[in-house]
């Protein structure tokens, strides 16, 4: 895109007339001029054109937030919530690339919602920034970032573990890492890190390999210890069961091990019988001697 048309308002750029309103999505050189618009926010000297820009988008925001609040199924609004969420992906490419650490409601409510509708990994890159620049959520949410995202994306893994259904994917276990490694120099309340804690172990334990289910175990232990509540007593005393269980087959399995008997090659079977005719001409020498 022409700088001279990247410095103008959406609607003054002949090819943006009729900006694209919330809940419609967007063509690629508007996108483009979202990026554009994005990355110049909070450089020096900044223009009117890039303040605009984050009005505009604010007030598609904006826009969309009054849809979602006349929507009363939870599954309207995250099917709401996917459909729109595309047309926002220039303003956060466009942020993320510039790295200012300026305060973005824009960023930080996209960063929920592609929680809301599962886009963990996405989530999780822009929740990275908002650590590393220390940026304020929206007042409606009353938490700081870790909370948010250990409740957003653990409520949603506890969930799926609760209802027992085979055919709804847990939440990957490399999420709740990546996430574990964001969250963890922060300052969380103890619940919280309990439940984060709680999650992972609940994740881990379905492996097979015996090592994940000993962190499995120690996990619970230390989120029981975090938080008496948590729920976890009766899984710790299970898993230790198993765990016990594996040990004793393990144990049994090595003692039962029979070694088998050394293999007797041609050249030592050969060898083997040289040696038992020169026993028996040896006999029979002596034998002849002593008559």
């Amino acid at each position: 895109m022409p700088r001279a048309a990247a410095n103008k308002s959406l609607d003054e750029v002949p090819e943006y007339a009729g900006t694209v309103r919330g809940g419609m999505m967007l063509t690629p050189a508007q996108e483009h001029w979202q990026k554009v618009m994005a990355s110049r926010r909070g450089e020096e000297g900044m223009t009117s054109e890039a303040l605009t820009a984050y009005e505009q988008v604010l007030h598609r925001l904006r826009f969309d937030q009054a849809r979602l609040s006349d929507l009363q199924s939870t599954e309207r609004k995250i099917d709401y919530k996917r459909t729109v969420l595309e047309s926002y992906d220039g303003w956060i490419e466009g942020v993320l690339g510039s790295d200012t650490g300026l305060a973005d409601e824009v960023l930080t409510t996209v960063m929920i919602w592609q929680m809301d509708v599962g886009h963990y990994d996405r989530a999780l890159t822009t929740a990275d920034y908002v650590i590393r620049h220390n940026l304020p959520l929206p007042d409606r949410y009353r938490r700081t970032v870790g909370p948010l995202l250990v409740d957003e994306i653990c409520d949603k893994a506890l969930t799926i573990f609760s209802a027992g259904n085979a055919t709804v994917d847990p939440v990957p276990l490399a999420i709740l890492e990546r996430l574990a490694e964001l969250v963890t120099p922060l300052d969380m309340p103890s619940q919280v890190e309990a439940k984060l804690f709680k999650t992972l172990a609940y994740t881990l334990r379905l492996s097979p390999e015996r090592e994940d289910k000993a962190r499995a175990l120690s996990l619970m232990q230390q989120a029981l210890m975090l938080f008496v509540n948590i729920g976890v007593k009766k899984d710790i005393e299970a898993l230790t069961r198993e765990l016990k269980k594996i040990a004793e087959g393990d144990s049994a399995s090595s003692d039962n091990t029979v070694m088998p008997p050394p293999k007797t090659t041609p050249a030592t079977a050969g060898k083997k019988a040289d040696k038992s005719k020169t026993r028996t001409r040896t006999t029979a020498v002596k034998a002849k001697s002593s008559r």
